[in-house]
């Protein structure tokens, strides 16, 4: 046991902590803390926004393909149907991964707008290339 004036460690956790051989991680504090909830939170609002827009923005390349019966356009309807198929579904997937590790991140009181951040970075680089394969998929011929 420890005196009212010590500063060590004392209770059953700082004990049992001790006697595993692992000490406590403080977490981060004060405006730190505060910051990273606050940013955290705000990107993944931004997040789910961008997830909104961007599923829908794929959803509107399949009107792209209106233009397959004019004269000498080819279409790969294929790879176009499967773009706008899977492009929403990776796009949540991919928010959803990213919320689920930015709230095991906050539980555990470690920086996690870093992740939100690579999160919204991801979702951007699945719009672009879903738009760069419906490109590839529509070829407008004179």
């Amino acid at each position: 046991m420890t005196r009212a004036g010590d500063d060590g460690p004392s209770g059953p956790a700082a004990a049992s902590a001790s006697a595993a051989g692992r000490e406590a991680r403080p977490g981060l504090r004060g405006g730190r803390r505060v910051a990273d909830v606050v940013t955290t939170v705000v990107v993944l609002l931004l997040g789910a926004v961008t997830t909104i827009v961007a599923g829908r923005g794929i959803q509107f390349m399949a009107l792209s393909f209106g233009s397959c019966n004019a004269p000498g356009n080819r279409c790969d309807e294929g790879l176009g149907s499967t773009v706008v198929t899977l492009g929403p579904v990776v796009v949540a997937l991919v928010f959803l991964v990213t919320l689920v590790l930015c709230l095991f991140r906050l539980a555990r009181r470690r920086l996690s707008w870093p992740v939100a951040f690579l999160g919204l970075g991801v979702l951007v680089l699945v719009f672009v290339v879903a738009r760069l394969l419906a490109g590839e998929a529509v070829s407008i011929g004179i």
